[in-house]
């Protein structure tokens, strides 16, 4: 017999999906997705993701193919390796990059998208509940997140309103702030965009924030 199970995303984040099968040849268990908050620097630019599907061959090869649905019109997806292949009767993982082009301000946060693993006896399926409408992302207020980066850089990813361009600016003294323009960042369709500000010497600290540039 074979069970499918949908994980939902609350928020922003998908969980693990795991899927029990009562044969012995071969396990197709689970599968997930990550980051909950892909960049795009551009808003025609394209959202990259990692999904990652866990599986057991069994006594044979266990084929698993990706596919995903309930995308906005215009928005297209493709899978890099489309098909992960599993071995051997361990548990192990494969991963997968799930690139999803976006041609102009599509907002893609506001469909309810799945994204399905298919093998020969069973399927497992993440899809997501949409918690943003349209018009709340034409206006959301921008937030920003601060990455530390590998090679000791930083990046800042911002929330905020679709299509609109924002000036980041800088200060080195939060009691008494002089705000410092440092760059822009054009959100795309989901109000999504990236900033990547250049190494500070001269401060021990320094803070940043996002201002809707002027139109």
């Amino acid at each position: 017999m074979k069970k499918q199970v949908y994980a939902i995303l609350l928020g922003t984040t998908f969980i693990l999906a795991s899927a029990g099968v009562s044969h012995a040849m071969s396990e197709l268990i689970g599968m997930s997705k990550e980051p909950v908050w892909p960049t795009s620097p551009t808003p025609d630019g394209k959202l990259v993701y990692s999904v990652t599907t866990v599986g057991r061959a069994g006594a044979g090869l266990l084929e698993v193919v990706l596919t995903a649905d309930g995308f906005p019109p215009g928005v297209t997806v493709t899978f890099s390796p489309s098909v992960l292949r599993f071995t051997g009767n361990q548990i192990t993982s494969q991963t997968a990059t799930m690139t999803v082009s976006c041609p102009g301000l599509i907002p893609i946060d506001c469909f309810p998208f799945t994204i399905t693993g298919t093998s020969q006896r069973e399927s497992v399926t993440v899809t997501n509940e949409v918690l943003y409408s349209a018009s709340f992302l034409a206006i959301r207020p921008p937030t920003l997140v601060l990455d530390h980066l590998a090679d000791g850089g930083f990046r800042l990813r911002g929330a905020g309103a679709t299509g609109k361009t924002y000036q980041i600016e800088a200060t080195s003294d939060l009691a008494k702030p002089d705000w410092t323009p440092i760059g822009s960042s054009a959100a795309d369709g989901n109000g999504r965009f990236t900033f990547f500000p250049g190494r500070e010497t001269s401060a021990s600290m320094r803070f940043y924030r996002a201002v809707e540039a002027a139109q």
